[in-house]
């Protein structure tokens, strides 16, 4: 059959007029707003179930389509939510539209949340989900809820055999406390505490604060670098002999009668370094243990940085101010004395450019 044939047989068939086709929307629970403008025409229509005004085309509910987009085809199931009814759900939610509804309850539609004032990008079918809105306010919400209380914090500490000493902040931040067995004071944090950390000064491992200790300086010729660190003079954390191993040559050290004062002149030294601009120079790669202590040879000499340290050790003997890590300083058992010589004669280093200034 042609086209033209098919055109015909068509104009045969009988035409639904506009009574026809109201009488068969009622069955749809739809009543007309305007006259019929064909099957295929847009008809703007009122659905009796919910109220609102829809536009629908006759053949289309022949076909078996919903005769409102706004209501469930099932119990339970999804719907189109109006622009006026999204807006709503928004506000509901504590959340103010910033642009239109798209029509769409996945999409992000950018809002500001009433509760702290940022722009946040929800969707519908998130709020919908009780999935919340504002992400802010959500992560401060969580860590609320995780907040350790101050009673278990402390006695948490207590346990560790640790006194506090001021009121609790948070599990991150140093918690100045009083050891019950050695009377040091110290300050760990809680989450320290509870990986099984303790007091530094009765610790059985790492590094002895209460056992003579030398600050070093080493260099590494092949990596052009310059290190300070601390360690002990003998047996346990003797560091010297492990970078030695490594390539590493001694360049000075100085001797001290506990682990406290070379703690607190490696401290001092890297944050006068720190504060002029010189980071990190090896990775962690290049040197696992101890490179965030390393910098440019260039830059940091071993004579500079051997200065630098002797130049604090004087400021720090005979002060009874601690360090701002809150290192304990005893002047009276200073006992400094200046390591033997290099084994290895440094080699000659570029000078006179970007070097740091003394204290």
């Amino acid at each position: 059959m042609g086209i033209s044939q098919a055109w015909a047989r068509r104009r045969e068939l009988p035409r639904t007029d506009g009574e026809q086709a109201a009488e068969e929307l009622q069955k749809f629970s739809l009543t007309p707003l305007v006259s019929y403008p064909g099957p295929s025409g847009l008809w703007a229509c009122r659905h009796d179930t919910c109220g609102r005004e829809v536009e629908i085309r006759l053949h289309n509910l022949r076909r078996g389509l919903r005769a409102c987009p706004y209501c469930p085809p099932a119990p339970g199931g999804r719907r189109r939510w109006p622009a006026d009814e999204a807006e709503a759900l928004m506000r509901a939610a504590g959340l103010e539209p910033l642009e239109p509804y798209s029509g769409r309850r996945q999409q992000a539609w950018r809002c500001r949340c009433a509760g702290c004032g940022r722009e946040t990008s929800p969707s519908l079918g998130g709020i919908l989900a009780d999935q919340g809105g504002c992400r802010h306010c959500a992560d401060m919400r969580a860590a609320e809820a995780r907040k350790t209380d101050p009673e278990v914090a402390a006695a948490d500490m207590r346990a560790a055999g640790l006194e506090p000493l001021e009121p609790f902040v948070n599990s991150m931040a140093p918690w100045r406390c009083r050891c019950t067995s050695c009377g040091s004071e110290v300050s760990p944090t809680l989450m320290k505490i509870r990986t099984g950390g303790g007091c530094r000064f009765c610790a059985s491992h790492g590094f002895d604060l209460t056992a003579p200790a030398r600050v070093y300086v080493v260099q590494h010729h092949q990596h052009n670098a310059v290190k300070i660190g601390i360690g002990g003079t003998a047996g346990r954390n003797e560091r010297v002999k492990q970078h030695r191993r490594s390539g590493w040559v001694l360049a000075r050290d100085w001797h001290f009668a506990t682990g406290v004062e070379a703690h607190a002149v490696e401290q001092a030294v890297l944050q006068h370094l720190r504060e002029a601009g010189h980071g990190p120079y090896l990775s962690r790669d290049t040197m696992p243990n101890g490179w965030t202590e390393t910098f440019d040879a260039d830059l940091v000499t071993p004579t500079t940085l051997a200065a630098i340290v002797g130049t604090t050790i004087e400021r720090l003997a005979g002060t009874h101010t601690p360090v701002p890590s809150r290192t304990i300083l005893r002047p009276e058992r200073w006992t400094v004395r200046s390591g033997t010589a290099p084994r290895r004669r440094p080699l000659t280093n570029k000078t006179g450019r970007d070097q740091l200034p003394l204290f």
